[in-house]
């Protein structure tokens, strides 16, 4: 009977081994699956974070191109309006006075404007009849 004991009390310190075992081999599975459980975390931050810098140099990149064109735009309108604006009258400075240099530029544009011969038409005209005699035969091709 001292065997059988022996046997049973085996049997026991077996079962207990393979509970004990078993107990730890569950606690460390669950021990990774933590582990793994907080790597995932992690790995969801950075790719928040990477998916937010992704969008703010996008935003950054859209808004300088978004200033590069509108300063393009007002130079082409500035350089527009003084295209314009030279083929116009010069703009009058409301208060302020004419230099000496400007007034006698000013003096020479109008007396060399007065100098100048008016224009001849560039054709004669053939409307009035010309004085010439008409007993040339091809009067009229000259």
């Amino acid at each position: 009977m001292g065997w059988l004991i022996a046997v049973l009390l085996l049997i026991v310190i077996i079962f207990g081994v393979s509970s004990g075992m078993d107990s730890y081999a569950t606690a460390q599975q669950a021990r990774a699956t933590i582990e793994v459980a907080q790597v995932a975390q992690v790995n969801a931050w950075g790719n928040l974070v990477t998916i937010l810098t992704i969008a703010l140099a996008l935003v950054i990149f859209v808004a300088l191109v978004a200033v590069v064109l509108w300063v393009i735009y007002k130079r082409s309108a500035v350089s527009g309006q003084r295209s314009a604006g030279s083929r116009q009258m010069p703009e009058v400075r409301p208060q302020s006075q004419i230099s000496i240099n400007e007034l006698t530029q000013l003096m020479m544009l109008d007396m060399l404007r007065s100098m100048r011969a008016p224009a001849q038409p560039a054709l004669p005209d053939r409307s009035v009849p010309s004085e010439e005699p008409v007993d040339e035969p091809f009067h009229w091709l000259k």
